[in-house]
Parts: structure tokens; sequence; C-alpha cells
């Protein structure tokens, strides 16, 4: 391969990376639970009743408890009103 055509390739390469931050915007979560009482232990959220969908990369929102807040969780899981979350740390509040 000619010289040129790498040097073109690796300069087109290069700036389609650096663009790349530029249209990705800003991260929004799949899912979301909102859940009466819960207990957030070492980045694991037990709660219920719940509600809401969303299996990888969601928001769970504790109305009452200790541990009453809003968190980003990695993945959850919820069946007949019960939820387990992991991976998950409080989320900031605009």
């Amino acid at each position: 391969m000619p010289l040129i055509r790498r040097a073109t390739i690796a300069a087109l390469a290069a700036a389609a990376l650096a663009a790349s931050p530029l249209f990705a915007g800003t991260a929004h979560a799949v899912g979301t639970h909102t859940c009466f009482s819960g207990t957030v232990t070492q980045g694991h959220i037990s709660a219920n009743p719940c509600d809401g969908w969303g299996g990888a990369d969601v928001i769970v929102v504790l109305r009452f408890g200790r541990d009453a807040g809003t968190y980003r969780c990695h993945t959850a899981f919820s069946w007949n009103g019960f939820l387990g979350a992991d991976g998950c740390r409080p989320e900031a509040t605009p």
C-alpha cells in the first residue's frame, strides 16, 4: 500500500475517533424501577414492592427507608414485585 494512502486512512481514522464523543450525547439509562423501600449493601439492592422495566443499565428509585434515593445499576431483575440489582451506585441529582 503506498505511503500516501496509509497516511490518508490513518488521518481519516483519527478524525473519526476524535469526533465520536461530540456525537455520542449524554448517557441515558435503558430502564427504570421504582420501589417502595429497599436496602443497599455493597452495590447490591434488594427491594420490594417495585414496578418498572429494564434489565441492564437501569435507574432504581427507593422511595422510603434508610437507603432512600436514586441509584444507577448495571443489572436488575424484577419478579412479582421483588427486585434484585447489582453494580449500583448513587445517581447524581441535577
